[in-house]
């Protein structure tokens, strides 16, 4: 008998992992922390940590709203959800930077849906890792990403980016 494999959403993005990019974020715009349906918006918190204005919160959901003037968010790890949320961010058509597995970057469907667009990467030189939210429990993870992760921007930045 196959086993289904259960994927999680709810792997959170660690302050450090904006700060690697917080030079790249715009500081004079309102930023859209678009993805924090259902989650205890540790990214939000972080982004405001480090000095940028941003809106959104876990009762917003990104497939009905248009908030901000630039969308920086963990989009979700199951396909279907990504392909959902990638497809809105597209259909909004505003500056962008979305954090996500680079291997997703080499997809048809990826390509499908942003393939029209001058997208640009920020790449950093090794793994990033995420926070588990369990519930009401906050689990640090034990620095074992299984994947590299690639800062998926439009309109912010000039070229790709190694950092």
């Amino acid at each position: 008998m196959l086993r289904k494999k259960i994927v999680h959403d709810d792997y959170y993005t660690r302050k450090h992992t904006w700060n690697l990019i917080k030079e790249y974020i715009p500081k004079d715009k309102i930023l859209w922390e678009a993805c924090l349906l259902n989650s205890n918006e540790q990214s939000k918190t972080h982004l405001i940590e480090l000095g940028f204005n941003v809106v959104g919160d876990k009762t917003i959901n990104i497939l009905e709203h248009d908030m901000g003037d630039v969308i920086v968010t963990n989009i979700p790890f199951s396909i279907d959800k990504k392909k959902q949320v990638m497809k809105r961010i597209a259909e909004l058509n505003k500056p962008f930077i979305i954090i996500m597995n680079s291997t997703h970057i080499y997809t048809k469907y990826f390509k499908d849906i942003f393939g029209h667009l001058d997208l640009k990467y920020i790449m950093p030189s090794k793994k990033i890792h995420y926070d588990k939210y369990d519930g009401e429990t906050f689990i640090e993870s034990k620095n074992k990403t299984p994947f590299y992760t690639t800062f998926v921007t439009y309109n912010i930045i000039d070229k790709n980016i190694i950092i």
